[in-house]
């Protein structure tokens, strides 16, 4: 079990007080029982010493029987009995008791214990403390030589109880150590306090770092002293400081970097080592088919495990990056996946997705477009060089000679409106928006344009009708411009449109907008080739397209020429009924001027 410090001081102030009043205890035991005892000894001999000298003159006729000595004895001994501890027995030189007041009945018996044989032996004085085999009580035995001269007359011993001594020494005893009790006890509650005040600090610090731990740093530890405590107190506040601004200063930091990377045009993908994701940002979400629910399997959908393996495959050894391209449903991806490491093994892996299906649309559209332009010269160009060789044969007449002249004037004039097309285009994606830009009369200018082509239209047997509904209505535009739209419409509308057949041009107001449309009762597009009439070169029917002089840039340039006025273009077709081509374009705010000629 734990203990803290505040007890582990208390136990220690408790054991250090009680092995120093043990030792105090035990020495001071000690001491008291041999100063007492020792005192008691000393008290003893010379009392028998003092009894010695007295009885020396009178003990040889004692031992001799003589009544007079017995008397003399007897008075002596009853002159001194309330000056006497304990018993006394005078023993002779032949140790046989002489004189014994307190037990008259061993007068004549020898007495030879130890003590006295001792005495005997070495003529001095002799003590010990005994148990008395009757009352179980110690007693202090004390053997003084009785000494004429230098001649042995005989043993004074005296017996006197201990047991007083020995009670004084237990009652000692047991005040000492209720004492010592009484002091550890004051000690646990001084020691309990005086900790108390000692550990506080440390508390308080311990607990400010779990408040810290816990992102709490709201509080601080009171400073109480000036001394080791209160800097330690100090010390722990400023860490508080400092940690909580390092950790607002990381949190900005983190705030900032996650909402750069949330909202950034490029999807950002974080895994494990297992491929589990750990962090996507929205645009990754948008990239993935499927959003959110496609997440835990986006690593699949990418094939990023192949791509690493056929990274590992280059150099020998495996790159730490990779750069490659996907498709996911009907977006292109360039995929930048990066390895995360940490002590030399692999943690997991950054991938960085970016939508490049405008870029690679645009790259295909451009070499489709270097493609189909190549097409388009090469065609005229390989029948200008056929014919021209051709008229350079001797012998050929004029009739043919002219004839094949009018097929290279034809295929040149093709040539000249395929460029000017090309041309056209060109200037529109460079051509700054506002310039030339003013009120076009609608009516004027699709009357003008369909008389533009009244000619054509009689020879190809086609009704050509306008029907301009709104008579004082104007679009703002580039005039040369609209011309060219229009002129584009007519021409593909009569030119699919059968003798007998009809073509309408009108217009008509639509809030801020005018809708312009050219219906015929024409061949029609099949429905496949609608989403790509506006392609640049795209034809419906190429080898008649051909034929009829088609270059496939018509409706592309009907598209440029709409957008670059803000407005927007939309087809409606059906095999063998007729097509309907309808233009919005923004409509002028003032007055009009009439349509330019082209």
């Amino acid at each position: 079990m734990r203990r803290s410090v505040r007890a582990k001081l208390v136990s220690l102030s408790l054991l250090l007080i009680l092995f120093a009043l043990e030792l105090i205890g035990a020495y001071f035991v000690r001491t008291l029982n041999a100063s007492l005892v020792d005192g008691e000894t000393d008290s003893a001999v010379r009392q028998g010493q003092w009894l010695a000298s007295v009885v020396a003159p009178d003990l040889p006729a004692a031992r001799a029987g003589t009544d007079t000595a017995q008397q003399n004895l007897t008075t002596l001994f009853g002159a001194l009995g309330q000056y006497l501890n304990g018993e006394v027995f005078v023993l002779g030189a032949d140790g046989v008791v002489v004189y014994a007041p307190q037990e008259p009945a061993l007068i004549g018996q020898k007495r030879m214990d130890s003590l006295a044989t001792q005495v005997f032996v070495s003529r001095r004085p002799a003590s010990a403390v005994r148990q008395d085999p009757i009352t179980r009580q110690p007693v202090l035995e004390v053997a003084v030589p009785v000494l004429s001269g230098r001649t042995l007359e005989g043993v004074v011993e005296t017996v006197q109880s201990m047991q007083a001594t020995y009670d004084t020494i237990r009652q000692v005893t047991r005040l000492f150590y209720t004492g010592s009790v009484i002091a550890l006890a004051l000690t646990a509650v001084l020691g309990t306090i005086v900790s108390g005040t000692l550990t506080e600090p440390i508390r308080a610090v311990t607990r400010q770092a779990r408040r810290m731990a816990n992102g709490d740093f709201s509080q601080r530890v009171p400073v109480n002293a000036d001394d080791e405590f209160g800097d330690l107190a100090r010390a722990i506040n400023h860490l508080a400081d400092r940690l909580q601004e390092a950790l607002a200063a990381g949190e900005r930091e983190r705030d900032r970097l996650q909402a750069v990377i949330r909202h950034m045009g490029d999807g950002v993908i974080a895994y494990d080592a297992q491929w589990h994701p750990l962090f996507c940002n929205d645009a990754a979400l948008r990239f993935l088919p499927g959003g959110a629910a496609a997440l835990q399997v986006s690593a699949d959908k990418l094939r990023l495990a192949d791509a690493l393996a056929e990274g590992s495959t280059q150099g020998g050894a495996r790159a730490r990056t990779r750069a490659f391209l996907r498709e996911l449903g009907d977006s292109i991806l360039h995929v930048h996946m990066s390895e995360m490491r940490a002590e030399g093994q692999v943690t997991g892996y950054v991938v960085v997705l970016r939508d490049v299906t405008e870029q690679e649309k645009l790259n295909r559209a451009r070499r489709d477009f270097v493609a189909n332009v190549s097409h388009e010269l090469r065609t005229p160009l390989t029948t200008i060089r056929s014919y021209a060789d051709a008229v350079r044969e001797p012998g050929i007449d004029d009739e043919m000679r002219l004839r094949f002249l009018n097929v290279i004037a034809r295929e040149a004039d093709r040539m000249v409106r395929l460029t000017q097309d090309l041309l056209q285009l060109s200037g529109l994606e460079t051509r700054p928006r506002g310039a030339r830009v003013g009120p076009v009369a609608v009516q004027a200018w699709l009357h003008r344009c369909a008389e533009r082509f009244r000619v054509q239209a009689d020879r190809s047997g086609v009704d050509l009708r306008v029907d301009a509904a709104c008579t004082d209505c104007a679009v703002e535009g580039d005039a040369e411009l609209l011309d060219r739209l229009l002129d584009n419409l007519l021409s593909n509308a009569l030119k699919y449109t059968t003798r007998g057949g009809a073509v309408q041009v009108r217009a008509e107001a639509e809030g801020d907008s005018i809708r312009v449309m050219v219906e015929d009762t024409g061949i029609g597009i099949p429905a496949e080739d609608l989403p790509h009439v506006f392609e640049r070169f795209y034809r419906v029917d190429k080898a008649r397209s051909r034929r009829m002089g088609g270059s496939g840039l018509g409706l592309a340039l009907v598209r440029e020429i709409a957008e670059w006025h803000g407005g927007d273009v939309s087809i409606a077709s059906e095999p063998g009924v007729g097509t309907r081509v309808t233009v919005v374009l923004p409509r002028a705010a003032e007055g009009v001027r009439p349509c330019a000629s082209p």
